[in-house]
């Protein structure tokens, strides 16, 4: 194993270790790494092979080639944090499955290296995500809480925040359907299967299928038709919980009917929205999920969708529940039109959908403090 150092004497040193480890033998990246070390006055250490795991539990910071990645996973290093990945070029859905079972905190391409590492190392420490988790579940079929769940992260997407939405839901139609990207490519559950540590987000941002700049380009992590199973609770654990990390806004279609993955979410999650139609079988429906949901801990909100054909109304509902009501869905007439000519729902700020997830969001913030 080729290694070799360099460090000014003011480097500041994390005890008994190095600050930087560089694994790989690109000459590129080495230089490139030297160059970001001397400005921001760093220690390096560089080898062209995976290192012993005292050198790589020791230092401040890693960062690997990709194709060192796969050889650190199959030698079974320790999780720990710190650790980038430079990728020649944006990583193939392949390619990202390494870097998740890694556990690396981030990807970055060889031509967005100074910009990214230069942050990373200038600060010393890594970024603390302000994100959160905002979990939707119906009270019963036909509650509409996919489609709510896809205008949410449309209206937040809308409001400049980072934003993605997740399905849950295996016998749903798919969120990919309900934003109109099920032709789109891109990374799918299975192809996140056992990742250990954490997960990198800004290469899952790249890597999954997105709609529309024009509403916030949501990426969205749904099923894959042809692969169709369910999500181990530890892959949607650290999927959620990093993308919270990172800094976003999670928006999750949780499925009503009890699972290991959609429990653990409820568990995740800021808040949760309960979405039940203004009618009796929504309201007793509710008071069952109601039950179930206050059991994950979390603080829960009260969407209630119109029409109500027997005149119950959304303050009726929240006390039958106990719960406190966000908002009232109006009907909205054109919005199986939209789905069935692939429009996204809630695009439009002043409908019933806009202005009820402004609500869930300001609901939200306010949860933060």
């Amino acid at each position: 194993m080729a290694v070799s150092s360099t460090s000014d004497p003011g480097t500041r040193r994390d005890p008994g270790g190095t600050e930087v480890l560089l694994i790989g033998a690109d000459a590129e990246t080495i230089a490139a790494l030297r160059r970001i070390c001397a400005a921001t006055g760093t220690g390096i250490v560089v080898v062209t092979e995976p290192p012993s795991r005292t050198l790589w539990r020791s230092a401040g910071h890693v960062v690997l080639d990709l194709a060192q990645a796969q050889d650190v996973v199959m030698q079974q290093f320790p999780r720990r944090e710190g650790v980038t990945v430079v990728c020649p070029t944006e990583p193939t859905a392949a390619a990202l499955g390494w870097c998740v079972r890694l556990g690396a905190e981030a990807t970055v391409t060889r031509d967005d290296l100074d910009a990214a590492l230069t942050e990373r190392l200038g600060s010393g420490v890594t970024s603390i995500g302000t994100g959160r988790v905002i979990a939707v579940v119906g009270a019963c079929g036909g509650a509409g809480a996919s489609v709510f769940a896809a205008a949410l992260a449309v209206a937040s997407g809308r409001e400049a925040r980072s934003t993605v939405l997740v399905d849950c839901d295996r016998w749903g139609a798919g969120l990919d359907v309900v934003m109109g990207l099920e032709g789109a490519s891109g990374v799918r559950w299975p192809d996140l299967a056992a990742p250990s540590g954490r997960l990198a987000p800004d290469a899952l941002h790249r890597a999954l299928p997105a709609g529309a700049r024009a509403h916030g380009r949501v990426p969205v992590l749904t099923f894959d038709r042809d692969r169709l199973h369910d999500v181990p609770v530890e892959v949607a654990d650290v999927v959620v919980s990093s993308l919270r990390s990172g800094g976003d806004t999670v928006v999750v279609d949780v499925p009503r009917i009890p699972s290991d993955a959609g429990d653990r979410v409820l568990e995740l999650a800021d808040l949760v929205v309960l979405l039940t139609p203004a009618d009796v079988r929504g309201c007793c429906a509710a008071q069952r999920q109601t039950e179930k949901l206050r059991g994950a801990g979390g603080p829960i909100g009260l969407v209630v969708r119109g029409p109500s054909p027997g005149g119950l109304g959304g303050d009726d509902l929240a006390s039958v529940l106990g719960l406190p009501l966000i908002g009232t869905l109006r009907p909205q007439s054109r919005i199986t039109r939209d789905l069935e000519a692939g429009r996204t729902p809630g695009a439009d700020p002043r409908s019933p959908f806009g202005r009820v997830c402004r609500a869930v969001l300001a609901e939200a913030d306010g949860l933060r403090g």
